[in-house]
């Protein structure tokens, strides 16, 4: 029996290649010399892309084209898929278990509650999600080689509560219906087919005319180990582990056998493969490497480090057997404050690595950073090649598609914008000017299904004929109901896509996207409302990755798994955080750990272990990064336990590879940083005499006075924010809707009847009734102006007799200096003596009489100023008695009357006060030198509206 390894921090697949090739591996230890014989050789490798490094491998060696060995990949990692006429696809799978996961749901009661159902799925998305869970246990059982026939009894031998009984009960899918759908459709599982694969493999090798080597499998698949065990006791065979620890003890396997962690110990699962092959860890030879990557003292660091928990006592030892800082000499440890600093680092670490000429690649299972680093190596132009690749639903197209469901189902205003603003919407076609179509989605929620008739009503033409094209595209979809098969809503929805592309554009994604719905469509098993769609697609398509051609000249990222096996001159070890490497060990919905152990499949933690020996093989590379965030999404982050570990063993020396790492980090921070610049002056724009207003609002003037800044960018300029997208009622709208009330309330002279509380409500339910779109403020509304009603009743009921309204809601403006100054005043009232009180009514705070008397807030005053200059039907000489402010809805208050008796003023000078004012201030920006200054007279920072203080850059100014 020939075993051997190559061992961590030698080029696996070159020195396969290269003793291949030499005849190391060979029967008898020589090549053949022939030219062709290679041919007759067969090598195992665990994935598919490891069989087409290994091809290029071959080349590199050889040196020129010449005859390759038949390369076969096992496929017992999760990185690839079989995709074969007889294998029931992962689509397939999905829509089929959905739709069993919903009969079986509704078959199962609690014990003593026939009524009841548990487990049902609130939607199509649910029961997918949880068919999903259910596919992975099944392939998890197959490929285990577990009996679903020990399934009964399963909770009473493993001594859990009765309600796990469901659980199992449920699984009767796994054993009853599953198969027999197999059956009848006549496909085999993921697993199966992999066993299958194994199995012919073993038969054959008792065939073999010429070198039989499996390599770099670690035998976690009890097939595939039958299979290596066969090529093993196989006088053609070899086997070729991938970085086994030739240096262990007998101390150290004796400590990994009796460790409670031993699962997660990166040499448990090779220890396994020994012992089913009957070879004793020291029949194990290495494999001679072609050239030397990282130094013998760093490969001894990384493996103390692993060591199980019970033998860490050993580190004191290991210290001083290790030349530490000789391990560390070419290792950078970037502890990152956040996530986007650790991918800046990364990035810059990627870039030296280029400038040097080095092969490099960024190994990591945390796709945000993965993601985040592409993004940061886009700024040097460094071509990247993710083996990941991108999600479907990600995509251009995924996007596309799944706005177009999202649109189709009723769809929101911003869903609406996104796809009418999308690329492949409407190609090739006349799209009208989508800025105008923007602006009459913003405003207030429209509810679903009606976006298209608000367009017609609101719009233009071009919105109109938009909103009627995008209807007729989506016509195929939109018109399904209730209770559609999958099939049809896939067909449905593919007809849709192609029909507000326009032109079908040309890309890896559209035809992704193409190719799901077509395969989609042959499926039946499935039928839910058309509806719940867009989440149901969405939750069929996850998983589901588009990736593009390798460049060999592209830096690389790689998933642990599609590092295997792979070398490269920098390894960049990214996210090394518990929870994401290692990621959490999740058993799924269906087992507890409990029933796997009893049911005798791999608890979640053994895959803790084949991270591990990821972990330990990428950490072999000459050059290493290893690279963390302290905080992730806001929140603290703990340093994976192989961090945390290896920074323990390798105590003070540690802090130089941390310093390089703080250089990385450093020197990213200063890519980002700019020459500092002085900051923004305080704006005074001074437009030019015939630009400035010749009209002024009388509720315009506390703004030109606090901050003429913005009375500038929303009078001269004509700025606007923009109304947000599916906008709630505002506070400004009740108070819109609250003036309605009350003058309506007055002008119809309501007040004065006998049933001026019911008509008062009456008149609220009318002024709620364009609130239907939304329903919480209506009724929050309507709740509290129903409460106040009889006070309002009331107070209205003691100024009788007193008080006459004599002016309700009315506009009125008088030229004053040359400018005309004008308003829209809610109530001017007439008392017995011909005396006036000028009301303005409040939903919010109303000023104080202190502002009042400042001119701070100087729209009572101003509309007194109005009567003096005759603006209205009164007497110029009319004497006004009060300026009041009524507080409606406010705190405790229902209703508050507040005359403004500033101390020491009457109302006969604050009127004279604002006239004279107001002539100054028309003087004031009369003189064409006169600026805008920004927040000229702000008291209290809450009293700005702040609408406009991003464009006049106050925080620089102020700061």
């Amino acid at each position: 029996m020939r075993v051997f390894s190559v061992d961590a921090g030698d080029p696996f697949l070159e020195t396969l290649a290269a003793r291949l090739t030499d005849g190391t591996l060979w029967p008898d230890g020589k090549a053949p010399d022939n030219p062709f014989a290679m041919a007759s050789a067969t090598v195992y490798l665990p994935t598919r892309r490891a069989a087409r490094a290994l091809a290029e491998a071959f080349l590199d060696v050889a040196g020129k084209p010449s005859v390759l060995p038949r390369i076969e990949a096992l496929g017992e990692t999760d990185d690839e898929t079989l995709d074969t006429p007889a294998t029931v696809g992962t689509l397939e799978g999905r829509v089929a278990l959905a739709s069993l996961v919903r009969v079986f749901a509704r078959r199962l009661t609690v014990d003593g509650e026939p009524d009841s159902r548990t487990l049902l799925p609130s939607s199509g998305a649910d029961a997918v999600r949880l068919a999903d869970d259910l596919m992975a246990l099944m392939d998890q059982v197959e490929t285990q080689e577990a009996d679903w026939a020990d399934l009964p009894g399963l909770v009473e031998r493993a001594d859990l509560a009765s309600h796990w009984k469901l659980t199992t009960d449920f699984l009767s899918i796994a054993t009853e219906a599953w198969p027999a759908h197999l059956a009848a459709n006549g496909k085999i599982t993921e697993g199966a087919a992999r066993r299958l694969e194994a199995e012919a493999a073993a038969t054959a090798v008792g065939n073999a005319a010429g070198p039989m080597i499996v390599a770099g499998s670690t035998g976690s698949i009890p097939a595939t180990r039958r299979l290596i065990r066969a090529i093993a006791r196989s006088p053609f065979g070899a086997v070729v582990l991938p970085a086994f620890d030739r240096n262990a003890t007998a101390e150290d396997w004796a400590a990994l056998e009796d460790a409670p962690d031993a699962s997660g110990h990166p040499q448990y699962g090779l220890g396994q493969l020994l012992e089913a092959l009957g070879c004793a860890p020291g029949d194990v030879a290495r494999l001679t490497p072609t050239r030397a990557t990282a130094t013998p003292s760093r490969i001894a660091l990384v493996n103390a480090s692993l060591r199980p928990a019970p033998a860490t006592g050993r580190w004191t030892a290991d210290r001083t057997a290790i030349d530490i800082p000789a391990a560390l000499e070419n290792v950078a440890m970037v502890e990152a404050e956040d996530e986007r600093t650790e991918a800046a680092a990364v990035a810059l670490a990627m870039r030296e690595a280029v400038e040097r000429g080095e092969t490099v690649a960024l190994v990591t299972p945390h796709r945000p950073l993965a993601r985040r680093v592409c993004h940061a190596l886009r700024r040097w132009s460094i071509a990247v090649d993710d083996s990941a690749g991108e999600p479907l639903t990600a995509t251009p197209a995924g996007v596309f598609a799944r706005l177009v469901a999202a649109v189709t189902a009723g769809g929101s205003a911003a869903e609406w914008l996104a796809l009418l603003k999308h690329p492949l919407a409407f190609a090739g076609a006349d799209r009208p000017g989508i800025e105008g179509i923007e602006a009459l989605l913003r405003g207030p929620r429209i509810g679903p299904g009606r976006m298209a008739a608000a367009l017609a009503a609101r719009g233009n033409a071009d919105a109109q004929r938009l909103g009627t094209a995008v209807l007729s595209a989506l016509a195929p979809l939109a018109q399904l109901g209730r209770g559609v098969t999958v099939g049809a809503l896939a067909a449905a929805h593919a007809e849709a896509v192609i029909a507000a592309a326009g032109e079908p554009p040309n890309g890896a994604d559209w035809q992704a996207v193409i190719d799901t719905l077509a395969t989609l469509a042959e499926r039946t098993e499935l039928a839910i409302d058309s509806g719940d769609w867009p989440s149901t697609f969405e939750a069929l398509v996850s998983g589901i990755v588009v990736r593009g051609p390798e460049d060999d000249a592209a830096v690389r990222i790689l998933g642990p798994l599609e590092a295997r096996l792979q070398a490269f001159d920098h390894a960049i070890l990214g996210g090394l955080n518990e929870g994401t490497w290692p990621a959490v060990p999740e058993t799924g919905p269906w087992m507890s750990r409990g029933m796997m152990t009893a049911f005798g499949i791999d608890l979640p933690e053994r895959k803790i272990g084949l991270s591990a020996h990821d972990y330990m093989v990428a950490a072999g590379a000459r050059r290493l990064t290893l690279t963390r965030a302290r905080k992730a999404g806001g929140a603290p982050t703990i340093a994976s336990r192989w961090w945390q570990r290896l920074t323990a063993v390798a105590g003070a020396p540690a802090a130089k590879a941390l310093a390089r790492g703080a250089r990385l980090v450093h020197l990213a921070a200063l890519a980002d940083t700019h020459a500092d610049r002085p900051p923004a002056p305080r704006p005074a724009p001074v437009p030019p005499l015939g630009a400035r207003p010749t009209a002024i609002a009388v509720t315009d003037v506390a703004r030109l006075v606090r901050d003429p800044y913005a009375f500038y960018a929303k009078r001269i300029l004509k700025l606007r924010p923009l109304d947000p997208m599916e906008a709630d009622p505002s506070f400004g709208e009740r108070g819109e809707l609250i003036h309605t009330v009350l003058a309506e309330f007055m002008r119809t002279g309501a007040y004065r009847e006998a049933d001026a509380e019911a008509r008062f409500r009456a008149l609220v339910e009318t002024a709620l009734a364009p609130l239907a779109y939304a329903p919480d403020a209506q009724a929050l509304w309507g709740a509290r102006l129903a409460y106040i009603a009889p006070h309002v009743v009331a107070a209205e009921e003691a100024r009788i007799g007193a008080w006459t309204p004599r002016l309700i809601e009315d506009s009125a403006g008088a030229n004053i200096d040359g400018i005309r100054l004008h308003g829209r005043i809610d109530r001017i009232d007439e008392g017995e003596d011909g005396q006036l009180e000028i009301i303005d009514y409040k939903s919010g705070r109303a000023p104080t009489a202190a502002q009042v008397a400042s001119l701070l807030e100087p729209q009572l005053p101003l509309e007194a100023v109005l009567v003096r200059e005759g603006a209205m039907d009164f007497s110029p000489d009319s004497p006004i008695d009060g300026l009041t402010y009524v507080a409606i809805g406010q705190g405790r208050t229902p209703v508050a009357w507040q005359r403004m008796e500033p101390k020491g003023k009457t109302t006969e000078t604050m009127v004279e006060d604002a006239m004279a004012a107001f002539r100054a201030l028309v003087a004031h920006y009369g003189d064409p030198a006169t600026g805008y200054l920004s927040r000229a007279r702000i008291p209290f920072e809450a009293d700005s509206d702040g609408d406009y203080d991003h464009l006049a850059r106050v925080s620089e100014w102020q700061g």
